[in-house]
């Protein structure tokens, strides 16, 4: 019996040490991970530990030996001894943080589970259940709006995609209209200018009847004037033909004169025995092209000279007169013509009982007669319709104005589509969107890959133009703005942040020119984002809330 006991108290003694070493190593080794993160857990386990700069190793004994062997206070992440180290917090029920090595143990209860606080000075009660609740409210607040957010920006992402897809098609669409419109313009413009130069032809002849008409008209003024201080007598001697005041002649008239004279010689064979009356009207008919012989009207149907036969009934050449649209017979115009120079033989008849023929008034009054004949034979083309060319050049206007149109949303297109829209083009629906908000007396006007304005009243300041994202497209980066008084270009960074809504919001001024301001959107709600927050509110929710120390 007394054995017995013997044997069951050596036991009971045995079980005691054992659960000390056991409770000291498990205390050693809990001590030894203090302020060390979940993630990092792995990294501390080999026996020789790198430092994370890389500047030495250190023993896993060495590590929260409170003596710093890394520079990085890598060793040390549940002491004070390292400057630069850091504590972390697991405050399961709320949120996890990192402290400055320098906290722990310093008397205060920093970590709400009271972790940091383990030298047993300071006693700290857990609250991390009650102080996380609001935490864990919020954060289940957040992941819902992350829920409906990327909902939302898948939605954007699919609109986006068929945005672009319809600005290709249109920026194709519009540059196959710019080939057909440049071909169009070029023969319209073509056109035109074939019309133009008609209508400049058209015009130098139209002055250069004018001028013909004025100076002919000043030519018949000066012969009638003549023709009161002069009288001529036509000889019916076959060798001479005098004409007064032959000094006063021109060149041309001299040889009208000479022509004359070529016309009575030809004429003397068979002009015997011939009346003054009937030689004149010979003579005319030389320079008509009728027949002299005793009709009354002085012209006959036909004249045969040097073989040839002339039909004095002219043809009748049709022409458009200044409507385009109505016809005249120079055969009418020249039996005017014919009128006119028999009544004038009449009128010559009655002076002085002779013919005139010398005068040098009815010398020019014949070559007006012929000149008239010739022009009226010599039929210009017909005159540029006036609604035709209209019609061309309003056609030719519009067609320019269009192609320019053309020309304009090409380039704006191109512009907007070489744009960094994202790595799923989410951003690409705000390019043609802008986004205000009013600070104090200020409305700031955010426009994406355009420009950001600051406006009071009726004056603008320019904070920047578009620049880039930055921090992986949660930045938009806008400079080279309005430069201030004696200082730099303004500019202004945008922090973008998931919201069910895209807005502009909290725009301020942390140094001087250099704006920053935040923006929601949807676009911002990404997925991965999503998960991490569920993770934490996993984290957060313990189906028991923990001890405030572990007693040994």
């Amino acid at each position: 019996m007394p054995k017995m006991k013997f044997h069951i108290l050596c036991f009971s003694l045995l079980m005691s040490t054992f659960s000390l070493i056991c409770v000291t190593k498990s205390s050693s080794s809990s001590v030894s991970l203090l302020g060390i993160p979940p993630q990092d857990e792995d990294y501390f386990k080999p026996e020789f530990i790198k430092c994370k700069n890389g500047s030495k190793k250190f023993t896993r004994a060495q590590l929260n030996d409170d003596f710093c062997d890394c520079p990085d206070g890598t060793d040390e992440p549940g002491t004070s001894a390292c400057p630069q180290g850091k504590f972390y917090c697991h405050n399961v029920g709320h949120l996890p943080i990192s402290l400055p090595s320098s906290r722990v143990n310093d008397g205060i209860c920093d970590c709400c589970d009271g972790n940091d606080e383990y030298d047993g000075k300071v006693k700290c009660r857990n609250t991390c259940w009650e102080a996380g609740k609001v935490a864990r409210d919020k954060l289940q607040k957040k992941i819902d709006m992350y829920k409906e957010g990327a909902t939302l920006r898948k939605k954007e992402i699919e609109q986006a995609k068929q945005a672009i897809a319809n600005d290709e098609k249109e920026l194709l669409k519009l540059k196959n209209e710019k080939k057909t419109l440049k071909i169009l313009v070029k023969q319209l413009k073509a056109h035109k200018e074939q019309i133009e130069k008609a209508e400049e032809k058209e015009r130098l002849e139209k002055d250069k009847e004018e001028k013909t008409k004025k100076v002919s008209a000043d030519k018949d003024e000066a012969g009638d004037k003549s023709d009161n201080d002069q009288k001529g007598s036509f000889s019916s001697s076959n060798d001479n033909i005098r004409l007064s005041n032959e000094s006063t002649l021109d060149k041309q008239e001299k040889d009208e004169y000479e022509n004359m004279e070529s016309l009575s010689n030809d004429a003397s064979e068979s002009t015997e025995g011939l009346s003054r009356e009937e030689l004149g009207r010979l003579v005319a008919s030389r320079w008509t092209g009728g027949k002299a012989g005793s009709e009354a009207d002085g012209f006959g149907s036909n004249n045969n000279r040097g073989g040839s036969t002339e039909t004095s009934e002219s043809t009748n050449y049709e022409v458009y007169d200044n409507n385009n649209d109505k016809k005249s017979s120079i055969g009418n115009d020249l039996d005017s013509s014919k009128s006119k120079y028999k009544s004038h033989l009449e009128e010559q008849k009655d002076l002085s009982g002779k013919n005139t023929l010398g005068s040098s008034s009815w010398l020019e009054k014949i070559k007006d007669t012929v000149r008239n004949i010739l022009d009226l034979v010599n039929v210009s083309p017909p005159p540029v319709d006036k609604l035709d060319a209209d019609h061309i050049r309003k056609e030719y206007d519009d067609a320019t104005t269009r192609l320019s149109d053309v020309e304009a949303k090409i380039s704006t297109l191109t512009e907007k589509l070489k744009h960094d829209f994202g790595t799923e083009k989410e951003f690409y629906r705000l390019y043609d969107q802008c986004f205000e908000t009013k600070q104090d007396k200020y409305v700031y006007k955010v426009c994406p890959f355009k420009e950001a304005t600051q406006e009071e009243g009726y004056h603008k300041t320019q904070l920047g133009e578009w620049e880039k994202f930055e921090n992986s497209y949660r930045i938009m980066l806008f400079s080279n703005g309005q430069g201030c008084w004696n200082g730099p270009e303004r500019s202004l960074k945008v922090k973008l942040r998931c919201g069910l809504k895209t807005e502009l919001t909290d725009v301020d001024e942390p140094s001087r020119c250099e704006y920053a301001a935040l923006m929601t959107t949807p676009v911002l709600c990404l997925e991965g984002k999503l998960e991490e927050f569920k993770h934490k509110l996993q984290a957060m929710d313990k189906e028991e809330q923990p001890d405030s120390h572990d007693e040994l």
